[in-house]
């Protein structure tokens, strides 16, 4: 088993203890936000390169595999349009993956640059309305600061059972950032 796979058994091991925990929390809305291991351990198994399989929370259908060769990698800067219910944007991340995840029903968005679930793909991430799954690395919420107010919303909404107003604070700077990002990874035709 190689590096990062066995991080991932160890990972799998302690999670699956409190799968049955995981599982009515999600249930009950608790928002979770996974990155790029824990987004492939929620689903089925996570298969590494050598044929070993690392069990999942089978929480979701989907499911991993590493790519058969260790060097090829889903790896530099990405951009996925998203629709986070009723609100469109650009998320602006970093993947480094090499697992490939298939199976996906309900992705977080529709990749404009970069790799996605497998290298090539056109959808990555998977979402629900409590659950954002996505190989975007950081700095995620600090380069998007809608899907962080999107986050952050969600749970106000659901400690306070009302639908909260948030005051919008200022996203000058980062929009300035996320505009530059955009057109180097964007460029208009």
């Amino acid at each position: 088993m190689g590096g990062a796979d066995q991080e991932q058994s160890i990972l799998s091991e302690d999670l699956l203890k409190h799968k049955d925990n995981i599982k009515k929390a999600i249930d009950e809305g608790v928002f979770f936000l996974l990155i790029c291991g824990s987004y492939q351990l929620f689903g089925k198994y996570y298969k590494g390169v050598e044929g070993n399989i690392i069990p999942g929370l089978e929480v979701f259908d989907y499911y991993t595999e590493a790519s058969s060769d260790r060097k090829n990698r889903c790896i530099g800067n990405i951009v996925v349009d998203v629709d986070l219910n009723g609100t469109k944007t650009k998320i602006i991340g970093f993947e480094n993956h090499g697992g490939q995840t298939y199976g996906i029903n309900t992705p977080f968005g529709d990749v404009l640059f970069g790799n996605g679930n497998k290298f090539e793909d056109t959808k990555e991430g998977f979402f629900l309305k409590n659950v954002i799954a996505t190989y975007l690395h950081g700095p995620l919420l600090s380069k998007n600061p809608e899907l962080t107010d999107f986050i952050i919303k969600y749970c106000l909404d659901r400690k306070y059972d009302e639908d909260i107003c948030l005051q919008p604070l200022d996203d000058n700077f980062e929009n300035l950032c996320r505009s530059q990002l955009l057109d180097k990874f964007l460029p208009k035709t």
